[in-house]
């Protein structure tokens, strides 16, 4: 293989062995990487300067793994957060969940989602995505629908549990997917278009829960609240389908088919090269290796601690049913919808900055997420609960919805700072997210009580604190990565594509 590099352009010659070019496209093996020209297209979509045969194959991989990728996410979410909609919507009184029993349920949603992630890390690396994955939305619709039938709270913690054991590969194995095929100046824009979807799910369940209690309330003798899990099953169902027939695998796995020619996968494996020849077998000596880094404990802590400071945002729509027989069950329902919409938006926001203003200087944008989440949860938990003006509460909840917009930066950054290693990036990845919701599985049972909400100062001012100490381990893993690779103020990333490998040596430096 010869390089020559110009600029930004990689022209890469592969010498094809007699048995490759019996099999392969006969076509000259060159290829051309990176933008040929730069144009404020490039500023909103990078492939749009990239050479003909790059730009097709970033268009295949965002019309498949960007698009099942990301309408996945929002069908999860839709499943995983639809049961607040339906409490506030007759559940709870259905079922005679007037204690903490929501949040026993969504605690058993955690065990499972905690236990499916070390079993789904593992099952990942050694079948073929496409297939897991839309087992995975198969198994999650008939559990949804399964949960439209339940008698008894318990029949929900039941389901609960089983859902969160389903979806728990789902999301972390999205973003390994998507981490392997895009290089560092195209993953920041597409993670967050997947994290987008997190909040376009639950914006989503608030308006179907509201059409499903206005328009089939009663029907067939079902409530409206289990109209919502039949909707959401019957939706999720045929994404299955496609996930199975058009989601790419990682590039170590896939070949050609319908979708890509042999000369695109080989174009892909090209540019990623380190996730090509990538073992796929956990041993002893990697996770010492691992746990002997700062990286784990580091993004572990830095995921959890997001979650905990954004734990404020679940009291809104308990606070307008507060408000006895003001607001109707669809209005308690679409009500909330804005704070997600504001999710949504600002998670947007961030990635353009992040990769065109700040470098890739991803703990900039943590730290200013953590700089409004302080005063924000401060000032929820100070204020009265009930003000002659509502206004002003009302403001702050929806300004919750711009904390959860951190998490498409975390997700970039670890997997920007492992790219060199993808077992190690994957393994990082699924302790963060399971360490997050192992949290989430008690805290808001001891500090957001059901029966208490939205009277929860204590939980109010634990996610204050939360939201500080999210900023300033932010700083710290920044300082941290600025002295194993000094580049500038901060500089936590390289926006150029080169590829970091950390080895043991580097991974010394960094403790």
């Amino acid at each position: 293989m010869s390089e020559k590099k110009t600029d930004e352009i990689l022209t890469v010659n592969l010498v094809e062995s007699p048995e490759d070019s019996a099999t392969h496209d006969p076509s000259p093996s060159v290829y051309e990487f990176g933008p040929q020209r730069h144009t404020w297209r490039g500023k909103l979509w990078d492939s749009l300067d990239y050479g003909k045969e790059e730009r097709w194959l970033l268009f295949k991989l965002d019309s498949t793994l960007l698009f099942l990728g990301a309408a996945g996410v929002f069908l999860r979410y839709l499943d995983q957060n639809n049961i607040t909609n339906a409490f506030v919507s007759g559940m709870k009184e259905e079922l005679n969940m007037f204690g903490n029993e929501l949040n026993y349920a969504n605690a058993c949603w955690s065990v499972g989602y905690i236990i499916g992630q070390l079993v789904c890390s593992v099952i990942l690396t050694k079948l073929k995505a496409h297939y897991v994955l839309g087992f995975i939305e198969v198994a999650w619709a008939i559990i949804t629908f399964a949960t439209s039938a339940v008698k008894t709270y318990r029949g929900l913690y039941v389901a609960r549990f089983f859902l969160g054991l389903i979806e728990a590969g789902h999301f972390p194995g999205i973003m390994y997917i998507t981490a392997s095929w895009y290089k560092k100046s195209e993953l920041t824009k597409r993670s967050a278009i997947i994290q987008f979807c997190t909040g376009v799910g639950p914006m989503f369940s608030g308006y179907l829960q509201a059409a499903a209690y206005d328009g089939l309330d009663g029907v067939s003798g079902r409530s409206g609240w289990r109209w919502l899990f039949i909707v959401d099953g019957i939706i999720s169902l045929p994404l299955a389908l496609l996930t199975v027939v058009g989601l790419p695998d990682v590039p170590r796995q896939q070949s050609a088919n319908w979708i890509f020619s042999q000369r695109e996968v080989d174009l892909a494996k090209t540019r990623i090269p380190h996730e090509v020849n990538v073992k796929v077998t956990y041993t002893k000596k990697d996770f010492f290796r691992w746990f002997s880094t700062w990286h784990i404990y580091g993004f572990g802590i830095l995921f959890t601690l997001m979650g905990l400071a954004g734990q404020a945002s679940s009291s809104l729509p308990y606070w307008f049913k507060s408000y006895k027989g003001e607001f109707t069950v669809s209005q308690i329902n679409i009500y909330p919808t804005p704070m997600y919409a504001i999710q949504v938006v600002s998670t947007v926001i961030y990635a353009y900055l992040s990769d065109n203003w700040l470098n890739g200087r991803r703990w900039l944008i943590i730290v200013w997420v953590a700089l409004v989440s302080f005063p924000v949860n401060l000032a929820l938990a100070l204020l009265p609960v009930h003000p002659a003006n509502r206004a002003g509460r009302w403001a702050l909840y929806y300004l919750c919805g711009l904390t959860p917009g951190a998490a498409a930066q975390i997700w970039s950054w670890v997997n920007e700072l492992l790219a060199g290693d993808p077992l190690k990036r994957a393994f990082v990845s699924t302790f963060m997210n399971a360490l997050s919701y192992s949290f989430q599985a008690w805290f808001p049972i001891v500090l957001y009580p059901t029966q208490d909400q939205p009277y929860v100062k204590n939980g109010l001012l634990a996610s204050t604190v939360f939201a500080a100490v999210f900023g300033f381990v932010a700083v710290a893993m920044a300082y941290i990565v600025h002295l194993q690779h000094p580049s500038g103020f901060f500089q936590i990333t390289n926006i150029a594509d080169g590829v970091e490998h950390y080895g043991d040596e580097d991974e010394e430096k960094a403790l």
